[in-house]
């Protein structure tokens, strides 16, 4: 009977996708770079910024493989791997009146890296429709409000500064509301769909009139194009957030290794590496246990709707992490700057608070959130502001007992399993 039965191969992803993803390596690494030289809330808010457009570019060409399937089209992908590629090159010399002082790069990077994100996002919104998919689980794929960042470019940067964000905000906004509003949804897909058929019918004229050199009615065209809701493979996406998230964890240990590469390995260099290491270690097994969500689930996943700004929130976390473990280390034995120590524990911070509101969505246990989420929570906001006069290394015992003990609910879960004493 067993032979009988044809099992669905599970889809994963593509060499042409794994090679895509070769361009997050060197985005995460600038902008963790760019952290270690932001001096005020605006530059960190810079750096937000530009992470979210990588992201965002990541997010929309990897949907539209999702949904596209076989159908993906190469040189689409190609070329905006090429763009991501020209953003994370702009990232050391974006607005340099904001960078700090004495910092040189060469002008025009914040034109490059602006006009290179709106093209990425036009190239996958264009790719989706041009397949007559309506992306209705994440409308931000199918267009961008691209006025506050075309504005950016020709006001001063303090002003570009708000455009910018308001260019995040709406983005997120529009995508996580309309993906909700079905009446919202079914405006934006009978939009297309009138573009589509203005686009077929200029198409079919242009045709017409290279074979009569002339004007011709539009009476006798053919059907337009019917658009139709795309269907996420959620196997094939979960797997593409789960790989975004190594990646980043990846620069983490990056960050970590270059730290030692120069350094004396001295008590607390060694101390506050180990530790480093150990912390990492657990978010890579968090990953692991719970996805990209950070929070155990006893329901189906979280919608995607959802689940793409939990990925946000997660990986943003992690680049911040990674800036601040890089130079805890360099400063094992000292007391760490008040804009590192917020890197570390205010990224471990915006890690557990996704976990508080991933976890309401998912239906957690009430003892995750009052034993484990909450605790981590608080403890990180604790550490981050009193920690001040603390060594450095000390600090990353600190971060890797908080996670540790967020990471030992599953574990305390497993004991308790039927048959797991006799085991």
């Amino acid at each position: 009977m067993a032979d009988d039965v044809k099992v669905a191969e599970e889809r994963h992803a593509s060499w042409l996708e794994l090679f895509f993803d070769l361009t997050v390596v060197a985005a995460a690494a600038q902008i963790s770079h760019r952290l270690h030289g932001a001096e005020t809330v605006g530059q960190v808010a810079i750096c937000a910024a530009m992470f979210y457009a990588i992201w965002s570019v990541w997010t929309t060409t990897s949907i539209y493989a999702n949904i596209a399937g076989e159908r993906t089209r190469q040189r689409s992908v190609l070329l905006t791997m090429l763009g991501v590629g020209v953003m994370s090159a702009s990232v050391p010399g974006v607005w340099p009146g904001l960078l700090p002082e004495g910092s040189h790069h060469p002008g025009g990077r914040t034109v490059a890296f602006t006009v290179a994100f709106l093209l990425c996002r036009l190239i996958a919104a264009r790719s989706a429709g041009s397949d007559g998919q309506v992306v209705a689980f994440w409308p931000a794929t199918q267009g961008l409000m691209a006025a506050p960042w075309v504005v950016a470019l020709v006001v001063p940067d303090e002003t570009a500064y708000w455009l910018w964000a308001g260019g995040v905000v709406a983005d997120l906004v529009s995508s996580m509301m309309g993906a909700r509003d079905q009446k919202a949804m079914d405006r934006t897909t009978q939009a297309m769909q009138k573009r589509q058929e203005h686009l077929d019918r200029q198409a079919y004229r242009r045709f017409l009139r290279l074979l009569t050199k002339d004007r011709v009615s539009t009476a006798d065209a053919p059907q337009p194009t019917l658009l139709s809701v795309a269907k996420v493979e959620r196997g094939h996406l979960d797997e593409r957030l789960g790989l975004f998230v190594i990646i980043v964890l990846g620069e983490a240990v990056a960050q970590v290794v270059a730290a030692n590469a120069d350094l004396e390995w001295t008590a607390p260099v060694v101390i506050a590496s180990l530790m480093g290491f150990v912390l990492l270690v657990e978010l890579w097994r968090l990953t692991t246990l719970y996805g990209f969500s950070t929070a155990p689930r006893t329901t189906a996943p979280l919608e995607p709707a959802k689940a793409l700004p939990a990925h946000l929130g997660v990986t943003a976390a992690m680049i911040a992490i990674a800036a601040g473990l890089g130079a805890l280390i360099l400063q094992a034995g000292h007391e760490l700057e008040t804009k590192e120590r917020w890197y570390l524990f205010g990224g471990l911070t915006l890690y557990f608070v996704v976990s508080v509101l991933t976890g309401i969505a998912g239906r957690a246990p009430l003892k995750w959130f009052l034993g484990w989420s909450l605790p981590s929570l608080l403890a990180s906001v604790a550490v981050g502001v009193l920690a001040g006069p603390l060594p450095a290394w000390s600090l990353a015992v600190l971060a890797g007992v908080i996670l540790f003990w967020f990471s030992g609910y599953n574990w305390l879960m497993d004991r308790r399993e039927p048959g797991a004493d006799a085991a």
